[in-house]
């Protein structure tokens, strides 16, 4: 009932311009849940005539230049970086391609830590909603990695929206 009363508040077109969704932002990294939230923000966007921001963050992993000693890798820092934005920035384009053409529609590629610089473009763009799909996790990864929407909820004052894949 809950879920339900949450859809049709965000889908209702709003009868008050100043109360309604106007810019809506969508996390999206090419996985199930970020399927999941962009089809759910499009949505949002159409009933609200919303424009919609979709972005991706190329993150560096942190694990590769962790460690003890010298590290013998093929591939360089900036070669990773540059993979990693590669890889967004087509999950970008099959994003952008799948939003109907009356919903205004932008895309970012931003760099960093996924939640800082989400939270940071967020609140510095004037977001009403930040749509994110959280990805299913164990106990042990959620003891080694904090969760980009657990870590949204806590950075910004924007309102965000978990949406669980099917």
């Amino acid at each position: 009932m809950v879920i339900e009363d949450v859809h049709q508040t965000l889908l209702r077109a709003p009868a008050d311009a100043d109360r309604g969704i106007h810019r809506v932002l969508v996390a999206f990294d090419g996985s199930h849940g970020a399927w999941a939230a962009l089809e759910r923000a499009i949505d949002v966007a159409v009933a609200n005539r919303a424009l919609l921001t979709i972005a991706a963050v190329a993150e560096e992993p942190l694990a590769l230049w962790m460690g003890l000693g010298a590290m013998s890798v093929p591939y360089t820092r900036e070669t990773i970086r540059l993979q990693a934005e590669s890889a967004m920035r087509r999950h970008l384009a099959e994003a952008r391609d799948e939003v109907p053409a009356t919903v205004s529609v932008t895309t970012r590629l931003l760099n960093g830590r996924p939640a800082r610089v989400l939270a940071a473009l967020a609140e510095e763009g004037g977001y009403d909603l930040v749509v994110t799909g959280p990805r299913p996790v164990g106990r042990l990864r959620r003891l080694l990695r904090h969760s980009v929407t657990h870590a949204l909820l806590s950075r910004t004052h924007t309102s965000v929206l978990a949406v669980k894949a099917p």
